[in-house]
């Protein structure tokens, strides 16, 4: 046995002597020598290709894998290529349930080590990773590249029907099932479906009446915490979408994505009576009523019904008059 560190029984040991570093053994005097150059700066073997320099022979062969494109580790299950044997064994784990790697604080299992490390950040609140740009800060440094492409413009992913595109690839994959019209997700309780897990675990919130997101200026609760947040722009004022043509400013999205509309002759939503088409569904909504003898706003006065609350608010002036 050798040992790296100044106690080092072996007569031959005079460099880790001199160097005191740790007291970690091996069964060899080469492997010694090989783990010495870890506490120096030294790093003799240089890629010829990209000229990076590594303090071990092993670690450069690896490395050379990435510059071939060599992937001579396949999984046996999905069959699935990989260039380290490492890399396809924290791989096979992903087709197993076992989750060895637990979390002392709230008992939630990982596959990986790597995913609890991240996960842990969670339990402190720290945000290392700060966009430079807006200042938002992230827990893990996944989320922060992501949230880059927005500022840079980037969007890898396209659906090829629609030509939306989008910066996650499990994004687009979501969005696909829009296409297809599948709802493979269904609520237990009224048997509504839906596209997604997501969208169905925020419908199952409606039959709990439960609403766990209050407003600390006004005391409204909501569902969904996305709600409340949509709300706390109604006390701030801040309107931070704008419209490229005109430069109307806009507290949501959606209202901006509904205005743009209105500087397209497109006009998607169409009456399946009479098919005249309309740019945003609420009117289609109000026309549907003019087929229909249903006129649902009376007037307090002479008891005449309107279809739309905007005739009942013309007529009122006759009686003020």
């Amino acid at each position: 046995m050798v040992f790296c560190g100044i106690r080092s029984p072996m007569a031959y040991s005079e460099t880790a002597d001199t160097l005191g570093i740790c007291s970690k053994s091996f069964n060899d005097k080469s492997t010694l020598l090989k783990h010495l150059l870890i506490h120096t700066s030294e790093k003799p073997f240089k890629c010829n290709i990209c000229s990076k320099c590594f303090n071990q022979k092993s670690n450069l062969q690896q490395h050379l894998i990435i510059h071939t494109g060599e992937k001579p580790f396949k999984c046996n299950i999905c069959s699935k290529m990989f260039n380290w044997k490492s890399n396809l064994q924290h791989h096979s784990i992903t087709h197993s349930d076992e989750k060895p790697f637990k979390c002392d604080i709230c008992f939630k299992g990982f596959k990986q080590k790597s995913q609890l490390q991240q996960h842990l950040i969670s339990h402190t609140g720290e945000k290392p990773f700060k966009c430079n740009i807006c200042l938002k800060g992230f827990t893990h440094k996944l989320s922060f590249n992501r949230h880059s492409m927005f500022h840079n413009g980037e969007s890898p992913f396209k659906c090829n029907i629609c030509f939306k595109i989008f910066t996650q690839k499990a994004h687009l994959q979501q969005h696909l099932i829009i296409h297809s019209g599948a709802k493979p997700f269904k609520c237990d309780i009224c048997s509504k479906c839906f596209n997604n897990k997501s969208t169905l675990l925020k419908h199952l919130l409606i039959h709990s009446r439960e609403k766990l997101y209050k407003c600390n200026i006004c005391s409204k609760c909501f569902f969904q915490k996305s709600n409340l947040q949509q709300h706390l722009i109604i006390h701030t004022g801040e309107k931070p979408f704008k419209c490229n043509i005109c430069s109307k400013m806009f507290a949501w999205k959606s209202s901006l994505q509904h205005h743009s509309i209105t500087h397209s002759d497109e006009k998607p939503f169409k009456c399946d009576i009479c098919c005249k088409r309309f740019r945003n569904k609420s009117t289609l909504r109000r026309h549907v009523k003019s087929h229909s003898n249903e006129k649902p706003f009376k007037c307090d006065i002479c008891s005449k019904g309107f279809t739309r609350k905007s005739h009942l608010q013309k007529h009122l002036t006759i009686h003020s008059d």
